[in-house]
């Protein structure tokens, strides 16, 4: 068996892919592929090392939106501040941290909530369209609820693109 970079398949049957494929990551377009649907568009919000936003117009990949990635973000803050702690993210109702724990986790919690619908305020005012918008990746399951619009997290995203194009 060899190993294959999807974006070096020929991938026109499932996917128009309109930016740089040079420039794209295999995992994004796993992910865009995994949800073609020529009567829906989508936003995949994809939490991994950046959190990444693919725009999915019926079968047309647009485009999308690299930010840097929660883990990498607080591992990064823990690493550079001795007065940081490590801990693990939750989900927090309160905005004011009463200690340097419950602080962070306010700070990453509903900073990148206020990331996640600011970016998708911005994608839907630029294009004017209507889309399902799904999230994956490994802080997929923190952020579901608080944020409006979300119907879908679809931790498998990934995997279920490689397939579709390994079946086909």
């Amino acid at each position: 068996m060899n190993c294959v970079e999807l974006k070096t398949c020929n991938l026109k049957k499932f996917i128009n892919i309109k930016v740089n494929r040079k420039q794209i990551g295999s995992d994004r377009l796993a992910n865009a592929i995994a949800v073609i649907d020529s009567r829906f568009n989508y936003i995949i919000v994809d939490f991994g090392t950046a959190t990444n936003f693919d725009i999915v117009i019926k079968k047309d990949y647009i485009g999308g939106v690299l930010a840097p990635g929660v883990e990498l973000s607080l591992k990064n803050l823990i690493d550079k501040a001795s007065l940081i702690p490590k801990i693990k993210l939750e989900k927090t109702a309160n905005v004011i941290g009463k200690n340097t724990k419950t602080a962070v986790r306010a700070g990453f919690y509903h900073g990148y909530t206020g990331l996640i619908e600011n970016i998708i305020k911005l994608i839907l005012k630029q294009t004017r369209k209507k889309f399902k918008i799904i999230l994956t990746g490994g802080f997929a399951h923190l952020f579901k609820s608080s944020i409006k619009g979300i119907k879908t997290v679809d931790k498998n995203l990934t995997i279920k693109g490689i397939l579709r194009v390994a079946i086909n």
